[in-house]
């Protein structure tokens, strides 16, 4: 089973958008970059597909 609550938790994040602002500020992007790509994923790619995609634009 894939619990994702708890794959946030783990990453220190409560739900999908706090997970997803800390991809943007550790990559140093806008909130609105990573939620446009969060948004084209389901949200089990949020940790492979998500941080590889943040980690290419970064800076």
């Amino acid at each position: 089973m894939f619990d994702l609550q708890l794959m946030y938790h783990e990453c220190g994040a409560e739900t999908r958008d706090d997970y997803s602002r800390s991809i943007a500020n550790d990559n140093g992007l806008p909130i609105a970059c990573v939620r446009k790509i969060s948004d084209r994923l389901d949200e089990r790619e949020d940790f492979g597909a998500l941080v590889m995609l943040c980690e290419t634009r970064r800076g």
